[in-house]
C-alpha cells in the first residue's frame, strides 16, 4: 500500500485535486488529459456544443465522455457543458478504481467524483466571508458517487437562478453536475425552494439534493448527515487564475473533502 496523497493538477481551464494512494494518481491524470482532449476535439468539430444551453444530440462517432455529458444534460434539461467538470472528474475516478483504488476522490473545481471505504466530511462553501460552513458526512460508498454544486451568486459559472448553493448527489458525477445546474436555475427566491426538485424526483441515479437561498434550505432524497465545520479556504479547489479572495475565502464556490 502506497502513501495516501493529495495532488493538485491544472491543465488550461481544468483545476483538480486528486486524493488517493500515490500509485493511482497518474491514472487519474492520464484520464483527465484524455477526457479534455475528447472535449476539445468535439468543440473544434462543432462550436455549438460549447455554447448551447439546451440538450445536445451527440454525433454517433463521438467518444464516451461526450456521450456522458450529453446524456446527463438531456436528463437535467441543460446544455452539455453544464456537465463538463463532473464528467472529467468521473472519468478520472473511474480510471483509479479500475486500477484498484478503493478510497479516494477527484475534485474538479468543486465537482467531485469519489469512492470511499471509510467516512469523510465534505464542506460546501456558500457564504462569502463566513468562518463556518455546512458539510456532509459521507459513509463508505458502494461504487463511485458524484457530488456537485452550483451557485447563482458565487463563482464564474453561468446560472439562471439565484441560489446561494445547490448541491446534487448522483451515481454519476456528470449527472450530479448537470442536475446541480438545473436545480440552481430553478431557485429564484425562497418560495421556489418548494418546487426546485420537482422535475427530477424519481430520476434514476439521482440520490438527493440541497438548495439554499437567503438562509432558507430545501432538501430532497437520501442525504448524508449535515454538520457544521470551520471553513478552510486554502483547501478549496480553485484555478490559480481565480485565486483572489473571491474564489478562495471571501467569496467563492467550492467543496472540500476532509479525512
Amino acid at each position: 500500500m502506497s502513501e495516501f496523497v493529495t495532488a493538485k493538477l491544472e491543465i488550461d481551464e481544468t483545476a483538480a485535486t486528486i486524493a488517493a494512494e500515490r500509485d493511482y494518481v497518474e491514472h487519474a491524470v492520464r484520464a483527465i488529459k484524455a477526457a479534455r482532449a475528447e472535449i476539445v476535439k468535439q468543440i473544434r468539430r462543432d462550436r455549438f456544443f460549447l455554447t448551447t444551453l439546451e440538450p445536445f444530440d451527440p454525433p454517433q462517432d463521438c467518444g464516451t465522455v461526450i456521450h456522458r455529458m450529453c446524456d446527463a444534460a438531456r436528463k437535467a434539461g441543460v446544455g452539455p457543458m453544464a456537465a463538463v467538470a463532473g464528467a472529467i472528474a468521473q472519468e478520472a475516478m473511474e480510471a483509479m478504481v479500475s486500477s484498484g483504488c478503493t478510497h479516494g476522490w477527484v475534485d474538479n473545481g468543486g465537482d467531485i467524483s469519489m469512492a470511499l471505504e471509510s467516512p469523510v466530511t465534505m464542506e460546501v462553501f456558500h457564504e462569502p466571508g463566513a468562518k463556518m460552513a455546512f458539510a456532509l458526512d459521507f459513509e463508505a460508498t458502494e461504487g463511485v458517487l458524484g457530488v456537485c454544486a452550483s451557485s447563482g451568486t458565487l463563482g464564474h459559472s453561468i446560472s439562471f437562478g439565484d441560489a446561494d448553493v445547490a448541491v446534487a448527489i448522483a451515481e454519476d458525477a456528470a449527472l450530479a453536475d448537470a442536475l446541480a445546474t438545473a436545480i440552481c436555475n430553478r431557485v429564484k427566491d425562497r418560495n421556489s425552494l418548494s418546487t426546485c426538485f420537482d422535475p427530477f424526483k424519481g430520476m434514476p441515479g439521482f440520490t438527493g439534493g440541497i438548495a439554499m437561498i437567503e438562509g432558507k434550505v430545501a432538501m430532497h432524497g437520501k442525504l448524508p448527515k449535515l454538520v457544521e465545520v470551520e471553513h478552510s479556504p486554502e483547501r478549496l479547489t480553485s484555478h490559480s487564475s481565480m485565486s483572489s479572495s473571491r474564489f478562495t475565502g471571501s467569496s467563492g464556490k467550492g467543496q472540500e473533502v476532509r479525512t
